[in-house]
């Protein structure tokens, strides 16, 4: 096995890396019961997402409230015969998907300098889409609940999966590639 290769280096960075990541995401969310918080960051970044999907859903003049049950956060449209709302937290929070997008950059070949800010760029991207997809989402859950879960568990999936690997080609195909030369 040569050890030099592109793709064993990529695998002996990017897989140590995901098992990490995984393993410290899985417990995120214990943190706050180990150290006895009332605080909760991720309950608070999930209010957040709540928070910027419900205005997007004001510029279409919705009137929407937002709950906080544990660490779930549930964001519901006003006035719909259907009040169950959605409820926001691991993993629709986006957080591990930002995490596996970011390892994969960061393993892959390219210049640091271009990785600091294509990473940012392609987090601010997907979590865009993901406010996107909450808020489409809680109308869809007010105005028809029944096309709820393939809408969530397949079309928005397929979207912001879809939306990292196109990411991932990007750099791939623009950014990983270029080699700095220096002309005198």
């Amino acid at each position: 096995m040569d050890l030099k290769k592109p793709e064993i280096k990529f695998l002996s960075t990017f897989i140590p890396l995901v098992t990490i990541w995984f393993f410290l995401y899985h417990h995120l969310y214990k943190l706050d019961v180990l150290f006895d918080t009332s605080y909760s960051l991720l309950t608070e970044f999930s209010n957040l997402l709540s928070i910027q999907s419900n205005f997007i859903l004001s510029i279409f003049k919705f009137k929407t409230s937002t709950e906080i049950h544990g660490d779930m956060v549930v964001t519901k449209i006003l006035g719909y015969p259907f009040n169950h709302g959605v409820w926001i937290g691991e993993p629709c929070n986006g957080i591990k998907i930002f995490g596996l997008f970011t390892i994969f950059i960061l393993s892959f070949k390219g210049d640091i300098k271009q990785k600091i800010l294509f990473i940012p760029l392609g987090i601010a991207l997907l979590h865009f889409l993901n406010i996107l997809r909450i808020a489409i989402l809680t109308y869809i859950s007010a105005a028809n609940p029944y096309i709820l879960d393939f809408n969530h568990n397949v079309t928005f999936q397929l979207i912001i999966y879809g939306a990292m690997l196109g990411l991932w080609y990007l750099w791939i195909t623009k950014f990983s590639f270029k080699i700095k030369t220096n002309e005198n």
